[in-house]
C-alpha cells in the first residue's frame, strides 16, 4: 500500500464510527426524523472523504516537484489551474505578450497544484467523474456500480431538505443502503488512487 494512501486511510478513519452510530440510532429517535437528520451528515461525509483523499495526494504530488514537462497534458491543465482564466474577454496585443511570458514562467517551474478540490457542493456522478477525468482515473471502475446511483438519490433528497421539501419517504433500509453506497464507492476510489501512485500514472 502507498504511504498516501495509509495517510488518507489514517484520516479518515473516524467517518467509520459515525456511520456506525447513524445506523444504530441508539437513542431511539423518530425514525422519519432521524432519517432525515442522517441525510446531509451522510452527504457530507462521502463529499469529505473525495476531497480530503485528493487533498492529501495533491499534497503529495506537491512535495515531489515534478516539471511541467513529465506531466500528462491533464495534469499540466490541473496544475495551471486559473492561469486560463486570463485568456477569457477581448486582451489586447500587449496583455498577450504579458501572458505569454507569465505563461512561461508557470511551465519554467516545477507545478504546484492547488489543493482546493471544486465538487460544487454537489458531488453527483458526473462531478465525481469529472474530478476522476481530471487525474485520469479509471472511471470504468466505477461506471456499473448501482452504488453511485444511490449517492445521485442521496445527493438529490439532501438537497430537497435543504430546500424545506418534505416529499421523501425515508426508512433506516435506506439510509443503511446509502451509507453502504458510499463505503462501496470510497473503497474502490482508494484502491484507484493506490494503483495511480504506485505505478506513478501522474508521470508521462
Amino acid at each position: 500500500m502507498h504511504s498516501v494512501v495509509d495517510e488518507i486511510i489514517q484520516s479518515n478513519n473516524w467517518r467509520n464510527g459515525e456511520f456506525a452510530k447513524y445506523k444504530s440510532n441508539s437513542l431511539n429517535v423518530d425514525e422519519q426524523l432521524w432519517c432525515r437528520m442522517c441525510i446531509p451528515m451522510i452527504y457530507a461525509h462521502w463529499e469529505g472523504f473525495i476531497v480530503s483523499s485528493l487533498k492529501i495526494m495533491l499534497n503529495h504530488l506537491n512535495r515531489l516537484k515534478i516539471e511541467t514537462k513529465n506531466l500528462p497534458s491533464n495534469l499540466v491543465v490541473v496544475g495551471l489551474g486559473d492561469a486560463y482564466r486570463k485568456l477569457s474577454g477581448k486582451q489586447s496585443f500587449q496583455q498577450k505578450i504579458e501572458f505569454t511570458e507569465k505563461f512561461d514562467e508557470i511551465l519554467a517551474a516545477p507545478v504546484k497544484f492547488n489543493t482546493k478540490v471544486d465538487t460544487k457542493s454537489n458531488l453527483r456522478a458526473d462531478i465525481f467523474y469529472g474530478l476522476c477525468d481530471s487525474f485520469n482515473f479509471n472511471t470504468a471502475l466505477f461506471r456499473d456500480e448501482d452504488e453511485l446511483r444511490d449517492i445521485d438519490r442521496l445527493v438529490q433528497i439532501r438537497n430537497s431538505i435543504a430546500h424545506g421539501e418534505n416529499s421523501f419517504v425515508l426508512n433506516m433500509e435506506k439510509i443503511n443502503n446509502y451509507i453502504d453506497a458510499v463505503n462501496k464507492i470510497t473503497d474502490i476510489f482508494l484502491d484507484e488512487i493506490d494503483e495511480y501512485l504506485s505505478n506513478k500514472r501522474y508521470l508521462k
